[in-house]
């Protein structure tokens, strides 16, 4: 099972350049003190962000995470969020998006921008990763 279905994620339709997820918060999301885990945001931020990136690529591309950075805005404890990614900017090599996760109400839980290097597989052998 892929890590982003353990999570629940569900892909939405979304305009070309641009990923929309969603995830119904379960209690496994939850952190200590009864609140969705930052890292939960976190991997909705990337995922999102990084799907973006590789809608924007030929087909059979993929693209790593450079770096991602994060502000949390306010917390959430149940219900569903929404996560949209949106490709800002590409290069040959590198790429940058930006995105936010929102609750039912619209209001924004956190926001993130990212740097995304651009592969020219899906998976990459250990000779590229080195």
């Amino acid at each position: 099972m892929e890590f982003t279905e353990w999570m629940g994620i569900e892909w939405q339709h979304a305009p070309e350049n641009t990923a929309r997820l969603t995830l119904k918060l379960r209690e496994e999301h939850m952190s200590r003190a009864n609140r969705v885990h930052g890292g939960v945001l976190f991997t909705l931020l990337d995922t999102a962000l990084g799907t973006a990136v590789v809608k924007s690529l030929e087909r059979g591309r993929g693209c790593a995470t450079l770096e991602l950075k994060i502000n949390y805005f306010r917390p959430i404890q149940e219900g569903t969020v929404r996560a949209e990614g949106r490709l800002m900017n590409r290069s040959r090599r590198t790429a940058y998006a930006e995105g936010e996760v929102v609750n039912a109400e619209g209001k924004v839980l956190a926001k993130a921008s990212g740097t995304f290097f651009i592969t020219d597989t899906m998976i990459q052998s250990e000779r590229e990763r080195l």
